[in-house]
């Protein structure tokens, strides 16, 4: 087995980098993608290597990093955010993930901080930050129920019906 040097499988922030996995470089047309699964598969396919878990393990990586790369979708996605990006496709879709990306993005953080500042309150304006207030209380109202669960008399219904 040609072991790649774990630095350079390191690549993603989690786990290895796929292409690296394949020993593809990144952009690599879907064609070489095929050719190195194949050529990969069949050298550390578990009925080729009996009793030899590592072999097993890393078959099912590489079996991975092809369902991945050659699915458009999932390949673009892991092109542009690497393995988080497909850790979030797989559980919110692909707008799931383009909308992670841009809240947490330095420019929308930038743009909420912004919008906090300029309308000078912040915390359902419970506190304002430009005075340095504390919003009072509501006003409790003290509205008394009478005889909410009696009936009313004879006379009190010939009133309410205008007889």
């Amino acid at each position: 087995m040609s072991r790649l040097d774990q630095t350079a499988r390191r690549l993603s922030k989690s786990g290895t980098s796929l292409y690296a996995l394949l020993e593809l470089k990144m952009g690599a047309p879907p064609e070489d993608i095929k050719k190195a699964y194949r050529k990969l598969a069949l050298q550390y396919h578990p009925d080729k290597n009996p009793g030899n878990s590592q072999a097993a393990e890393f078959f099912k990586e590489i079996n991975t990093a092809h369902a991945i790369l050659s699915d458009p979708t999932k390949r673009k996605i892991y092109d542009q955010h690497g393995s988080l990006g497909i850790y979030l496709y797989d559980h919110f879709g692909e707008e799931g993930v383009r909308y992670y990306f841009i809240v947490h993005s330095c420019w929308f953080k930038t743009l909420v901080i912004l919008c906090c500042l300029l309308t000078c309150c912040c915390c359902c304006c419970s506190f304002c930050l430009c005075c340095g207030r504390v919003a009072p209380p509501p006003e409790e109202t003290n509205i008394k129920y009478e005889n909410v669960y009696s009936q009313p008399s004879k006379t009190q219904k010939k009133d309410m019906l205008g007889i």
